[in-house]
Protein backbone atom coordinates (compact mmCIF):
# COMPACT_ATOMS: atom_id res chain seq x y z
CA UNK A 1 0.00 0.00 0.00
CA UNK A 2 2.81 2.41 0.82
CA UNK A 3 4.35 1.88 -2.61
CA UNK A 4 1.12 2.81 -4.38
CA UNK A 5 0.83 5.94 -2.24
CA UNK A 6 4.35 6.92 -3.22
CA UNK A 7 3.71 6.39 -6.92
CA UNK A 8 0.48 8.36 -6.78
CA UNK A 9 2.32 11.22 -5.10
CA UNK A 10 5.10 11.12 -7.67
CA UNK A 11 2.70 11.07 -10.61
CA UNK A 12 0.49 13.84 -9.31
CA UNK A 13 3.27 16.17 -8.12
CA UNK A 14 5.47 15.74 -11.18
CA UNK A 15 2.68 15.46 -13.75
CA UNK A 16 3.96 16.75 -17.10
CA UNK A 17 2.11 19.72 -18.52
CA UNK A 18 2.44 18.79 -22.16
CA UNK A 19 2.20 21.59 -24.69
CA UNK A 20 -0.19 21.36 -27.60
CA UNK A 21 2.53 21.35 -30.24
CA UNK A 22 2.99 18.55 -32.75
CA UNK A 23 5.71 16.28 -31.39
CA UNK A 24 8.12 14.47 -33.70
CA UNK A 25 9.46 11.25 -32.15
CA UNK A 26 12.97 9.88 -32.64
CA UNK A 27 14.29 6.45 -31.62
CA UNK A 28 18.06 5.92 -31.18
CA UNK A 29 19.90 3.28 -33.18
CA UNK A 30 22.76 3.04 -30.68
CA UNK A 31 23.82 4.24 -27.24
CA UNK A 32 27.16 5.46 -25.96
CA UNK A 33 28.86 3.70 -23.06
CA UNK A 34 28.99 0.07 -24.22
CA UNK A 35 32.01 -2.02 -25.17
CA UNK A 36 30.44 -3.65 -28.21
CA UNK A 37 27.27 -2.43 -29.88
CA UNK A 38 24.78 -5.30 -30.19
CA UNK A 39 21.95 -4.89 -32.67
CA UNK A 40 20.03 -7.60 -30.74
CA UNK A 41 19.44 -5.03 -28.01
CA UNK A 42 21.26 -1.72 -28.14
CA UNK A 43 20.62 -1.11 -24.43
CA UNK A 44 22.42 -4.24 -23.14
CA UNK A 45 25.89 -3.68 -21.72
CA UNK A 46 27.03 -7.17 -22.79
CA UNK A 47 26.46 -8.53 -26.31
CA UNK A 48 24.10 -11.49 -26.75
CA UNK A 49 27.10 -13.65 -27.72
CA UNK A 50 28.20 -13.54 -24.06
CA UNK A 51 24.96 -14.78 -22.53
CA UNK A 52 26.21 -18.35 -22.09
CA UNK A 53 29.77 -17.42 -21.12
CA UNK A 54 28.99 -15.33 -18.03
CA UNK A 55 27.17 -16.29 -14.85
CA UNK A 56 23.41 -15.67 -14.89
CA UNK A 57 23.54 -12.83 -12.32
CA UNK A 58 26.16 -11.02 -14.43
CA UNK A 59 24.05 -11.37 -17.56
CA UNK A 60 20.91 -10.16 -15.79
CA UNK A 61 22.73 -7.12 -14.41
CA UNK A 62 24.24 -6.40 -17.83
CA UNK A 63 20.73 -5.63 -19.03
CA UNK A 64 20.69 -2.62 -16.68
CA UNK A 65 21.66 0.51 -18.59
CA UNK A 66 24.17 1.87 -16.05
CA UNK A 67 26.60 4.35 -17.60
CA UNK A 68 24.81 4.43 -20.94
CA UNK A 69 23.77 7.71 -22.50
CA UNK A 70 22.22 9.02 -25.69
CA UNK A 71 23.89 12.01 -27.34
CA UNK A 72 21.73 14.17 -29.59
CA UNK A 73 21.69 17.69 -30.99
CA UNK A 74 18.58 19.82 -31.11
CA UNK A 75 17.37 23.40 -31.09
CA UNK A 76 14.36 22.41 -28.96
CA UNK A 77 13.56 24.22 -25.72
CA UNK A 78 11.29 21.38 -24.60
CA UNK A 79 12.12 17.67 -24.79
CA UNK A 80 9.91 14.72 -23.88
CA UNK A 81 11.27 11.20 -23.47
CA UNK A 82 9.04 8.11 -23.27
CA UNK A 83 10.40 4.70 -22.44
CA UNK A 84 9.48 1.29 -21.11
CA UNK A 85 11.34 -0.75 -18.50
CA UNK A 86 11.62 -4.48 -17.93
CA UNK A 87 10.92 -4.17 -14.19
CA UNK A 88 8.08 -2.33 -12.51
CA UNK A 89 10.07 -2.26 -9.27
CA UNK A 90 11.16 1.30 -9.88
CA UNK A 91 13.04 1.83 -6.61
CA UNK A 92 14.87 0.04 -3.79
CA UNK A 93 14.65 0.72 -0.05
CA UNK A 94 17.92 2.63 -0.21
CA UNK A 95 17.75 4.02 -3.76
CA UNK A 96 15.02 6.28 -5.18
CA UNK A 97 13.18 5.62 -8.42
CA UNK A 98 14.88 8.63 -10.02
CA UNK A 99 18.23 6.86 -9.67
CA UNK A 100 17.25 3.27 -10.25
CA UNK A 101 14.78 3.81 -13.09
CA UNK A 102 14.97 7.48 -14.04
CA UNK A 103 16.66 9.59 -16.69
CA UNK A 104 18.98 12.57 -16.37
CA UNK A 105 19.49 15.31 -18.96
CA UNK A 106 22.64 17.39 -19.31
CA UNK A 107 23.71 19.77 -22.09
CA UNK A 108 26.82 21.60 -23.18
CA UNK A 109 26.49 25.31 -23.92
CA UNK A 110 28.40 27.27 -26.56
CA UNK A 111 31.30 27.85 -24.17
CA UNK A 112 31.69 24.17 -23.35
CA UNK A 113 30.10 24.33 -19.88
CA UNK A 114 27.89 21.51 -18.59
CA UNK A 115 24.28 22.40 -17.73
CA UNK A 116 21.60 20.28 -16.04
CA UNK A 117 17.82 20.26 -16.43
CA UNK A 118 15.37 18.92 -13.82
CA UNK A 119 12.62 16.86 -15.39
CA UNK A 120 8.91 16.31 -14.78
CA UNK A 121 8.63 12.54 -14.51
CA UNK A 122 6.10 9.74 -14.38
CA UNK A 123 6.72 6.03 -13.76
CA UNK A 124 4.25 3.43 -15.03
CA UNK A 125 3.75 0.95 -17.86
CA UNK A 126 5.22 3.68 -20.04
CA UNK A 127 7.55 6.05 -18.20
CA UNK A 128 8.12 9.62 -19.26
CA UNK A 129 10.30 12.62 -18.55
CA UNK A 130 9.60 16.13 -19.82
CA UNK A 131 12.29 18.81 -19.76
CA UNK A 132 11.09 22.38 -20.23
CA UNK A 133 12.56 25.86 -20.72
CA UNK A 134 15.89 24.64 -22.06
CA UNK A 135 17.56 27.99 -22.67
CA UNK A 136 21.31 27.69 -23.13
CA UNK A 137 22.03 30.99 -24.89
CA UNK A 138 20.40 34.23 -25.93
CA UNK A 139 20.12 32.99 -29.49
CA UNK A 140 17.89 29.92 -29.41
CA UNK A 141 18.32 29.14 -33.11
CA UNK A 142 21.58 27.29 -32.39
CA UNK A 143 21.74 23.53 -32.02
CA UNK A 144 22.90 22.38 -28.59
CA UNK A 145 24.51 19.10 -27.49
CA UNK A 146 22.37 17.05 -25.10
CA UNK A 147 23.38 13.97 -23.11
CA UNK A 148 20.57 11.78 -21.77
CA UNK A 149 21.77 9.35 -19.09
CA UNK A 150 19.79 6.11 -18.76
CA UNK A 151 18.63 4.21 -15.63
CA UNK A 152 21.27 2.67 -13.39
CA UNK A 153 19.41 -0.36 -12.04
CA UNK A 154 16.63 -1.05 -14.53
CA UNK A 155 16.54 -2.27 -18.12
CA UNK A 156 15.29 -0.07 -20.94
CA UNK A 157 13.26 -2.01 -23.50
CA UNK A 158 12.22 0.88 -25.73
CA UNK A 159 12.85 4.63 -25.75
CA UNK A 160 11.84 7.58 -27.92
CA UNK A 161 12.79 11.27 -27.76
CA UNK A 162 10.19 13.83 -28.79
CA UNK A 163 10.59 17.48 -29.79
CA UNK A 164 8.40 20.01 -31.55
CA UNK A 165 8.31 19.20 -35.25
CA UNK A 166 9.55 22.75 -35.98
CA UNK A 167 12.76 22.09 -34.01
CA UNK A 168 15.86 20.52 -35.53
CA UNK A 169 16.91 17.15 -34.10
CA UNK A 170 19.64 14.62 -34.87
CA UNK A 171 21.38 11.88 -32.95
CA UNK A 172 25.12 12.56 -32.78
CA UNK A 173 27.61 10.31 -34.53
CA UNK A 174 29.31 7.74 -32.35
CA UNK A 175 32.33 9.21 -30.64
CA UNK A 176 35.65 8.01 -32.08
CA UNK A 177 37.82 8.89 -29.11
CA UNK A 178 39.27 6.15 -26.90
CA UNK A 179 37.08 5.55 -23.82
CA UNK A 180 38.00 4.58 -20.29
CA UNK A 181 36.69 1.10 -19.42
CA UNK A 182 35.82 0.43 -15.76
CA UNK A 183 35.05 -2.97 -14.21
CA UNK A 184 33.57 -3.16 -10.73
CA UNK A 185 30.69 -3.68 -8.35
CA UNK A 186 27.43 -2.02 -7.29
CA UNK A 187 29.39 1.08 -6.32
CA UNK A 188 30.60 1.41 -9.90
CA UNK A 189 27.18 0.50 -11.31
CA UNK A 190 25.76 3.54 -9.53
CA UNK A 191 24.31 2.24 -6.27
CA UNK A 192 22.81 4.12 -4.62
CA UNK A 193 22.82 7.64 -5.98
CA UNK A 194 19.71 9.73 -6.55
CA UNK A 195 20.08 10.37 -10.30
CA UNK A 196 21.87 8.55 -13.16
CA UNK A 197 24.07 11.55 -13.93
CA UNK A 198 25.45 11.41 -10.39
CA UNK A 199 26.95 7.92 -10.67
CA UNK A 200 30.68 8.54 -10.30
CA UNK A 201 31.47 7.14 -13.76
CA UNK A 202 29.11 9.68 -15.32
CA UNK A 203 30.47 12.56 -13.24
CA UNK A 204 33.98 11.50 -14.24
CA UNK A 205 33.01 11.28 -17.90
CA UNK A 206 31.80 14.88 -17.84
CA UNK A 207 34.85 16.10 -15.90
CA UNK A 208 37.29 14.49 -18.34
CA UNK A 209 34.99 14.97 -21.37
CA UNK A 210 35.70 11.34 -22.17
CA UNK A 211 33.34 8.35 -22.29
CA UNK A 212 33.62 6.01 -19.29
CA UNK A 213 32.19 2.55 -20.01
CA UNK A 214 30.46 1.17 -16.92
CA UNK A 215 30.94 -2.57 -16.32
CA UNK A 216 29.72 -2.48 -12.73
CA UNK A 217 27.76 -5.58 -11.68
CA UNK A 218 26.05 -5.29 -8.31
CA UNK A 219 27.40 -8.01 -6.00
CA UNK A 220 29.05 -9.70 -8.96
CA UNK A 221 32.20 -7.77 -9.84
CA UNK A 222 34.68 -10.61 -9.43
CA UNK A 223 37.48 -10.20 -11.98
CA UNK A 224 36.10 -12.91 -14.29
CA UNK A 225 37.66 -14.00 -17.56
CA UNK A 226 34.76 -13.36 -19.96
CA UNK A 227 34.45 -9.75 -18.80
CA UNK A 228 38.19 -9.20 -19.25
CA UNK A 229 37.91 -10.69 -22.75
CA UNK A 230 35.18 -8.21 -23.64
CA UNK A 231 37.15 -5.28 -22.23
CA UNK A 232 40.17 -6.30 -24.30
CA UNK A 233 38.15 -5.78 -27.49
CA UNK A 234 37.97 -2.05 -26.74
CA UNK A 235 40.77 0.25 -27.88
CA UNK A 236 40.76 1.92 -24.47
CA UNK A 237 42.59 4.98 -23.20
CA UNK A 238 42.95 3.14 -19.90
CA UNK A 239 41.28 0.48 -17.74
CA UNK A 240 39.96 0.70 -14.17
CA UNK A 241 39.73 -2.47 -12.04
CA UNK A 242 37.58 -1.89 -8.94
CA UNK A 243 36.12 -5.26 -7.82
CA UNK A 244 37.51 -5.60 -4.30
CA UNK A 245 34.19 -4.76 -2.56
CA UNK A 246 32.85 -8.08 -3.94
CA UNK A 247 36.00 -10.05 -3.13
CA UNK A 248 36.39 -9.32 0.57
CA UNK A 249 34.82 -12.62 1.67
CA UNK A 250 35.58 -16.15 0.54
CA UNK A 251 38.38 -15.31 -1.90
CA UNK A 252 42.02 -15.94 -1.15
CA UNK A 253 44.77 -13.58 -2.21
CA UNK A 254 46.14 -16.27 -4.50
CA UNK A 255 42.81 -16.70 -6.29
CA UNK A 256 42.31 -12.97 -6.75
CA UNK A 257 45.87 -12.60 -8.00
CA UNK A 258 45.44 -15.44 -10.51
CA UNK A 259 42.31 -13.78 -11.89
CA UNK A 260 44.14 -10.49 -12.20
CA UNK A 261 47.15 -12.09 -13.89
CA UNK A 262 44.81 -13.39 -16.56
CA UNK A 263 43.01 -10.06 -16.77
CA UNK A 264 46.11 -7.89 -17.07
CA UNK A 265 47.61 -10.16 -19.73
CA UNK A 266 44.35 -10.11 -21.69
CA UNK A 267 44.00 -6.31 -21.48
CA UNK A 268 47.59 -5.87 -22.63
CA UNK A 269 47.21 -7.96 -25.79
CA UNK A 270 46.22 -4.95 -27.90
CA UNK A 271 48.54 -2.40 -26.28
CA UNK A 272 51.26 -3.55 -23.91
CA UNK A 273 51.50 -0.06 -22.40
CA UNK A 274 47.83 0.77 -21.83
CA UNK A 275 47.46 2.15 -18.29
CA UNK A 276 45.65 -0.03 -15.74
CA UNK A 277 44.37 1.44 -12.47
CA UNK A 278 43.73 -0.88 -9.52
CA UNK A 279 41.48 0.37 -6.71
CA UNK A 280 41.30 -0.37 -3.01
CA UNK A 281 38.02 -0.84 -1.11
CA UNK A 282 37.02 2.58 0.22
CA UNK A 283 35.41 2.93 3.63
CA UNK A 284 34.13 5.71 5.86
CA UNK A 285 36.47 7.59 8.18
CA UNK A 286 37.90 4.76 10.33
CA UNK A 287 38.25 7.05 13.33
CA UNK A 288 34.46 7.39 13.58
CA UNK A 289 33.20 4.11 12.09
CA UNK A 290 31.58 2.09 14.90
CA UNK A 291 31.13 -1.23 13.05
CA UNK A 292 34.75 -2.32 13.36
CA UNK A 293 34.07 -5.81 11.99
CA UNK A 294 32.86 -4.36 8.69
CA UNK A 295 35.69 -1.83 8.70
CA UNK A 296 38.27 -4.58 9.16
CA UNK A 297 36.75 -6.56 6.30
CA UNK A 298 36.98 -3.57 3.98
CA UNK A 299 40.53 -2.79 5.05
CA UNK A 300 41.68 -6.38 4.58
CA UNK A 301 40.48 -6.37 0.97
CA UNK A 302 42.40 -3.12 0.43
CA UNK A 303 45.52 -4.68 1.90
CA UNK A 304 45.05 -7.65 -0.42
CA UNK A 305 44.87 -5.60 -3.64
CA UNK A 306 47.76 -3.40 -2.48
CA UNK A 307 49.92 -6.50 -1.98
CA UNK A 308 48.94 -7.89 -5.39
CA UNK A 309 49.72 -4.53 -6.96
CA UNK A 310 53.19 -4.47 -5.37
CA UNK A 311 53.84 -8.04 -6.55
CA UNK A 312 52.94 -7.01 -10.10
CA UNK A 313 55.31 -4.05 -9.95
CA UNK A 314 58.13 -6.20 -8.59
CA UNK A 315 57.56 -8.69 -11.41
CA UNK A 316 58.24 -5.93 -13.93
CA UNK A 317 54.71 -5.01 -15.05
CA UNK A 318 54.78 -1.38 -16.18
CA UNK A 319 52.23 1.42 -16.32
CA UNK A 320 50.04 0.12 -13.51
CA UNK A 321 48.67 2.34 -10.76
CA UNK A 322 46.80 2.10 -7.46
CA UNK A 323 44.02 4.34 -6.11
CA UNK A 324 43.96 3.96 -2.33
CA UNK A 325 41.06 4.13 0.11
CA UNK A 326 42.74 7.15 1.68
CA UNK A 327 42.81 8.98 -1.66
CA UNK A 328 39.09 8.30 -2.18
CA UNK A 329 38.53 9.80 1.25
CA UNK A 330 35.01 8.74 2.19
CA UNK A 331 33.64 10.03 5.49
CA UNK A 332 30.72 9.15 7.77
CA UNK A 333 28.57 11.37 5.52
CA UNK A 334 29.47 9.56 2.29
CA UNK A 335 27.32 6.42 2.25
CA UNK A 336 23.75 5.24 2.75
CA UNK A 337 24.58 1.97 4.49
CA UNK A 338 28.32 1.99 5.16
CA UNK A 339 29.09 0.63 1.69
CA UNK A 340 27.11 2.31 -1.07
CA UNK A 341 27.85 5.98 -1.75
CA UNK A 342 25.18 8.61 -1.56
CA UNK A 343 25.51 11.67 -3.78
CA UNK A 344 28.27 13.07 -1.55
CA UNK A 345 30.20 9.81 -1.75
CA UNK A 346 29.78 9.59 -5.52
CA UNK A 347 31.29 13.04 -5.88
CA UNK A 348 34.22 12.04 -3.66
CA UNK A 349 34.82 8.96 -5.78
CA UNK A 350 34.69 11.03 -8.98
CA UNK A 351 37.08 13.68 -7.65
CA UNK A 352 39.57 11.06 -6.49
CA UNK A 353 39.42 9.22 -9.80
CA UNK A 354 39.81 12.42 -11.80
CA UNK A 355 42.86 13.48 -9.84
CA UNK A 356 44.53 10.10 -10.26
CA UNK A 357 43.63 9.73 -13.94
CA UNK A 358 44.86 13.21 -14.80
CA UNK A 359 48.19 12.27 -13.21
CA UNK A 360 48.32 9.03 -15.21
CA UNK A 361 47.35 10.61 -18.55
CA UNK A 362 49.37 13.76 -17.90
CA UNK A 363 46.34 16.03 -18.21
CA UNK A 364 46.67 18.49 -15.32
CA UNK A 365 44.24 21.35 -14.73
CA UNK A 366 44.99 24.66 -13.08
CA UNK A 367 42.95 27.05 -10.99
CA UNK A 368 42.18 29.68 -13.64
CA UNK A 369 40.03 29.45 -16.76
CA UNK A 370 42.95 29.44 -19.21
CA UNK A 371 44.38 26.35 -17.48
CA UNK A 372 41.17 24.30 -17.53
CA UNK A 373 40.63 22.33 -20.79
CA UNK A 374 37.20 22.83 -22.29
CA UNK A 375 35.42 22.54 -25.63
CA UNK A 376 33.22 25.09 -27.39
CA UNK A 377 30.90 25.63 -30.35
CA UNK A 378 30.59 29.42 -30.38
CA UNK A 379 30.79 29.73 -34.16
CA UNK A 380 27.98 27.28 -34.94
CA UNK A 381 30.12 24.60 -36.60
CA UNK A 382 30.78 21.09 -35.30
CA UNK A 383 33.91 21.82 -33.27
CA UNK A 384 34.59 18.23 -32.20
CA UNK A 385 34.09 16.97 -35.76
CA UNK A 386 36.75 19.42 -36.95
CA UNK A 387 39.01 18.15 -34.15
CA UNK A 388 38.56 14.58 -35.41
CA UNK A 389 39.16 15.71 -39.01
CA UNK A 390 42.42 17.42 -38.06
CA UNK A 391 43.61 14.24 -36.33
CA UNK A 392 42.67 12.21 -39.41
CA UNK A 393 44.52 14.63 -41.70
CA UNK A 394 47.65 14.42 -39.57
CA UNK A 395 47.58 10.62 -39.74
CA UNK A 396 47.07 10.64 -43.52
CA UNK A 397 49.39 13.43 -44.66
CA UNK A 398 52.17 13.44 -42.03
CA UNK A 399 52.57 17.25 -42.14
CA UNK A 400 55.83 19.00 -41.40
CA UNK A 401 54.20 21.88 -39.49
CA UNK A 402 51.14 22.12 -37.28
CA UNK A 403 49.65 25.63 -37.32
CA UNK A 404 47.55 26.14 -34.18
CA UNK A 405 45.17 29.05 -33.98
CA UNK A 406 41.65 30.46 -33.93
CA UNK A 407 39.43 31.74 -36.76
CA UNK A 408 42.32 33.77 -38.20
CA UNK A 409 43.93 30.45 -39.16
CA UNK A 410 40.67 28.52 -39.57
CA UNK A 411 39.39 30.92 -42.25
CA UNK A 412 42.62 30.98 -44.25
CA UNK A 413 42.52 27.81 -46.35
CA UNK A 414 43.71 24.23 -46.52
CA UNK A 415 42.08 21.14 -45.02
CA UNK A 416 39.81 20.41 -43.32
CA UNK A 417 37.69 22.91 -45.22
CA UNK A 418 36.05 25.67 -43.21
CA UNK A 419 32.80 27.50 -43.94
CA UNK A 420 34.87 30.56 -44.88
CA UNK A 421 38.18 30.67 -46.81
CA UNK A 422 39.47 34.21 -47.33
CA UNK A 423 43.03 33.43 -48.31
CA UNK A 424 43.06 30.16 -50.25
CA UNK A 425 45.46 31.45 -52.89
CA UNK A 426 47.95 32.53 -50.22
CA UNK A 427 47.54 29.18 -48.44
CA UNK A 428 48.16 27.23 -51.63
CA UNK A 429 51.19 29.38 -52.47
CA UNK A 430 52.91 29.56 -49.10
CA UNK A 431 51.58 26.84 -46.77
CA UNK A 432 50.77 23.88 -49.00
CA UNK A 433 54.33 23.42 -50.39
CA UNK A 434 55.65 23.39 -46.83
CA UNK A 435 53.18 20.69 -45.73
CA UNK A 436 51.42 22.80 -43.12
CA UNK A 437 48.34 21.40 -41.38
CA UNK A 438 45.64 23.97 -40.65
CA UNK A 439 44.68 23.45 -37.00
CA UNK A 440 42.81 26.72 -36.53
CA UNK A 441 39.35 26.64 -34.92
CA UNK A 442 36.93 29.55 -35.06
CA UNK A 443 36.46 31.29 -31.68
CA UNK A 444 39.11 29.18 -29.95
CA UNK A 445 40.69 30.42 -26.76
CA UNK A 446 43.79 29.11 -24.96
CA UNK A 447 41.73 26.68 -22.85
CA UNK A 448 40.13 25.23 -25.99
CA UNK A 449 43.54 24.47 -27.49
CA UNK A 450 44.47 22.80 -24.20
CA UNK A 451 41.45 20.50 -24.60
CA UNK A 452 42.62 19.64 -28.09
CA UNK A 453 46.10 18.80 -26.78
CA UNK A 454 44.64 16.50 -24.12
CA UNK A 455 42.35 14.80 -26.60
CA UNK A 456 44.89 13.57 -29.10
CA UNK A 457 45.40 16.31 -31.66
CA UNK A 458 49.17 16.25 -31.11
CA UNK A 459 49.64 12.54 -30.37
CA UNK A 460 50.37 11.40 -33.93
CA UNK A 461 52.16 14.52 -35.12
CA UNK A 462 55.75 13.66 -36.03
CA UNK A 463 56.69 16.84 -37.91
CA UNK A 464 59.32 19.46 -37.18
CA UNK A 465 57.36 22.56 -36.19
CA UNK A 466 54.39 23.56 -34.05
CA UNK A 467 53.41 27.17 -34.64
CA UNK A 468 51.21 28.51 -31.84
CA UNK A 469 49.14 31.57 -32.66
CA UNK A 470 46.46 31.82 -29.98
CA UNK A 471 45.19 34.27 -27.37
CA UNK A 472 43.31 37.01 -29.20
CA UNK A 473 39.90 35.60 -28.19
CA UNK A 474 40.94 35.71 -24.53
CA UNK A 475 41.49 39.48 -24.69
CA UNK A 476 38.79 41.28 -22.74
CA UNK A 477 37.59 37.99 -21.23
CA UNK A 478 40.64 36.81 -19.30
CA UNK A 479 42.97 39.16 -17.41
CA UNK A 480 46.34 39.56 -19.10
CA UNK A 481 48.05 37.68 -16.27
CA UNK A 482 45.77 34.69 -16.83
CA UNK A 483 46.44 34.78 -20.58
CA UNK A 484 50.17 34.62 -19.91
CA UNK A 485 49.81 31.85 -17.32
CA UNK A 486 47.52 29.92 -19.67
CA UNK A 487 50.04 30.12 -22.51
CA UNK A 488 52.75 28.92 -20.13
CA UNK A 489 50.51 25.97 -19.16
CA UNK A 490 49.75 25.22 -22.81
CA UNK A 491 53.38 25.34 -23.93
CA UNK A 492 54.31 22.85 -21.21
CA UNK A 493 51.52 20.46 -22.28
CA UNK A 494 52.60 20.63 -25.93
CA UNK A 495 56.29 20.11 -25.22
CA UNK A 496 55.57 17.11 -23.01
CA UNK A 497 53.81 15.42 -25.91
CA UNK A 498 56.10 16.63 -28.69
CA UNK A 499 59.55 17.06 -27.10
CA UNK A 500 61.38 16.91 -30.45
CA UNK A 501 59.33 19.54 -32.28
CA UNK A 502 60.26 23.21 -32.62
CA UNK A 503 57.55 25.12 -30.78
CA UNK A 504 57.23 28.66 -32.15
CA UNK A 505 55.12 31.23 -30.33
CA UNK A 506 53.59 33.91 -32.57
CA UNK A 507 52.51 37.18 -31.00
CA UNK A 508 48.86 38.18 -31.18
CA UNK A 509 48.11 40.02 -34.43
CA UNK A 510 47.05 43.66 -34.13
CA UNK A 511 43.32 44.33 -33.86
CA UNK A 512 41.53 47.62 -34.37
CA UNK A 513 41.22 49.86 -31.28
CA UNK A 514 43.42 47.43 -29.30
CA UNK A 515 46.80 48.07 -30.88
CA UNK A 516 48.49 49.28 -27.69
CA UNK A 517 47.01 46.50 -25.56
CA UNK A 518 48.17 43.85 -28.05
CA UNK A 519 51.67 45.34 -28.19
CA UNK A 520 51.91 45.33 -24.38
CA UNK A 521 50.75 41.75 -23.92
CA UNK A 522 53.01 40.56 -26.75
CA UNK A 523 56.02 41.75 -24.75
CA UNK A 524 54.89 39.48 -21.92
CA UNK A 525 54.34 36.60 -24.33
CA UNK A 526 57.85 37.08 -25.66
CA UNK A 527 59.23 36.81 -22.14
CA UNK A 528 57.52 33.47 -21.42
CA UNK A 529 58.69 32.14 -24.79
CA UNK A 530 62.27 32.98 -23.85
CA UNK A 531 61.80 31.47 -20.39
CA UNK A 532 60.64 28.24 -22.04
CA UNK A 533 63.49 28.35 -24.55
CA UNK A 534 61.19 28.43 -27.57
CA UNK A 535 61.21 30.79 -30.52
CA UNK A 536 59.05 33.90 -30.55
CA UNK A 537 58.05 36.01 -33.55
CA UNK A 538 55.81 39.04 -33.90
CA UNK A 539 54.37 39.80 -37.32
CA UNK A 540 52.49 42.83 -36.03
CA UNK A 541 54.64 45.46 -37.74
CA UNK A 542 53.61 44.12 -41.15
CA UNK A 543 49.94 44.76 -40.33
CA UNK A 544 50.30 48.29 -38.95
CA UNK A 545 50.63 51.81 -40.37
CA UNK A 546 51.83 54.44 -37.91
CA UNK A 547 50.95 52.14 -35.02
CA UNK A 548 47.40 51.52 -36.21
CA UNK A 549 45.78 48.57 -37.97
CA UNK A 550 46.25 48.73 -41.74
CA UNK A 551 42.62 48.49 -42.85
CA UNK A 552 43.69 47.35 -46.34
CA UNK A 553 44.80 44.02 -44.87
CA UNK A 554 41.67 43.25 -42.84
CA UNK A 555 37.97 42.76 -43.37
CA UNK A 556 35.65 45.31 -41.78
CA UNK A 557 35.99 43.91 -38.24
CA UNK A 558 39.65 44.93 -38.06
CA UNK A 559 40.54 41.49 -36.71
CA UNK A 560 40.43 38.94 -39.53
CA UNK A 561 42.79 39.30 -42.48
CA UNK A 562 41.38 39.62 -45.98
CA UNK A 563 43.02 38.05 -49.04
CA UNK A 564 45.79 40.66 -49.06
CA UNK A 565 46.35 40.20 -45.35
CA UNK A 566 46.77 36.46 -45.81
CA UNK A 567 49.40 37.09 -48.47
CA UNK A 568 51.40 39.05 -45.88
CA UNK A 569 50.86 36.40 -43.21
CA UNK A 570 51.72 33.59 -45.63
CA UNK A 571 54.96 35.25 -46.65
CA UNK A 572 55.93 35.87 -43.00
CA UNK A 573 55.26 32.30 -41.87
CA UNK A 574 56.89 30.83 -44.97
CA UNK A 575 60.10 32.78 -44.36
CA UNK A 576 60.03 31.69 -40.71
CA UNK A 577 59.65 27.99 -41.56
CA UNK A 578 62.37 28.09 -44.20
CA UNK A 579 64.84 28.88 -41.44
CA UNK A 580 63.83 25.81 -39.40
Amino acid sequence: MKKYLFLFFAVSFFKPTFSQQQIQWHQPQFVEGVCVLDSFNIFHRLPISMKDSVRTPVWDLSENTAGEFIHFKTSATEITVRYTLSSKNFSMPHMPSTGESGLDLFAIDVNGNWNWSPGYYHFGDTCSYTFKNLFLAENQTHVADFYLYLPLYNSVKWLSVGVDEKDSFAFASKRNEQPIVAYGTSILQGGVTSRPGLAWTNILGRSLDRTVINLGFSGNGRYEGPVFELMAKVDAKMYILDCMPNLSKGYSQEEVKNRLVYGVNKLRERDKNVPILFVEHADGNPSFFMDTARLNEYHESSVMIAKIFEDFKLSGIKNIYLLTEKEIGLTINSTVDGTHPNDIGMMQYAIAYEKKIREILNEPVGNISTEIPIGQYRDGYDWKKRHEDVIENIEKTNPTTLLIGNSIINYWGGNPKASVARGENAWDKYMMPMKVQNAGFGWDRIENVLWRVYHGEFDDFNGKNIVLMIGTNNLGISPDEEIIEGLQFLIKAIRQRNPNANVIMVGILPRVKSEEHVAAINKKIERIALQNQIDYVDFGKDFLINGKVNSKLFISDGLHPNADGYKVLGKDISELLQKK
